[in-house]
């Protein structure tokens, strides 16, 4: 999905969100705090929305900082490689993710190196002495035909962990921070969104992820997977 602003991304996970959960006719009022104001059964219910991300996007670890810092440094090493004379040979990385990319031209300037070193070799995945020093690649497949408007790109490859219930619990505290800008309503309710397409949220939901947490500001808490339509919620006791 393309990036949206805060306010289009969240009507677009409603709109999908209001369809899975049979609310297709209800009355709807998007705005701020909350995100979206549904009147149901003449009950005003206020709508908090929150994408659930794997680790914070201000940090440089996180999988929404380390894409874009992945293809940059391919970007800029195939720059510089060509800028040599280099062969039109096409490169495919895997970053390996315990190893997260910091210093973006340092690496870049090493990964030219690997290309000339893998000027002679075969169709195939390179071995690993020819990168051995350079910890934030896992793999390299070469395809050693050249092409006019060869490509080198990053392999996505990555394991689906399971969702953490302190790190939910996390989201939860910090919504419930701003209860006190949220505009009246009969009850309140908190929308995780996790949206396995950005594989910075792709994450696995244990049965039992909401058993006993409770909110006293939130009446229901959901969790909703918008391509498998799927949604978990709770409910106060």
């Amino acid at each position: 999905m393309a990036k949206m602003a805060a306010a289009e991304s969240e009507q677009y996970y409603f709109e999908m969100f209001r369809e899975a959960y049979g609310w297709s006719g209800t009355s709807v009022e998007y705005g701020d705090k909350p995100d979206v104001i549904v009147q149901e059964s003449g009950k005003r219910i206020g709508i908090e929305i929150t994408n659930f991300f794997l680790k914070a996007g201000s940090l440089p670890e996180s999988e929404q900082r380390q894409r874009s810092a992945r293809q940059e440094v391919i970007e800029r090493a195939h720059e510089v490689y060509l800028g040599q004379n280099g062969k039109k040979f096409e490169l495919t990385f895997t970053f390996d993710e315990r190893h997260p990319v910091l210093e973006r031209s340092k690496l870049a300037n090493a990964i030219v190196t690997l290309a000339r070193r893998a000027e002679g070799c075969q169709t195939g995945q390179l071995r690993r002495d020819l990168f051995k020093e350079i910890s934030e690649l896992a793999s390299v497949w070469l395809n050693a035909k050249e092409y006019d408007n060869a490509k080198w790109s990053v392999a996505q490859v990555y394991d689906v962990p399971l969702m953490s219930v302190s790190d939910l619990k996390a989201i939860i505290n910090g919504k419930e921070l701003k209860a006190k800008q949220y505009k009246e309503c009969d009850a309140h309710w908190l929308l995780v969104v996790v949206d396995f397409i950005d594989p910075a949220q792709d994450q696995e939901i244990p049965d039992d992820v909401l058993k006993n947490l409770n909110s006293p500001m939130f009446e229901k808490i959901l969790i909703y997977k918008p391509q498998f339509g799927e949604v978990v919620e709770t409910q106060r006791d």
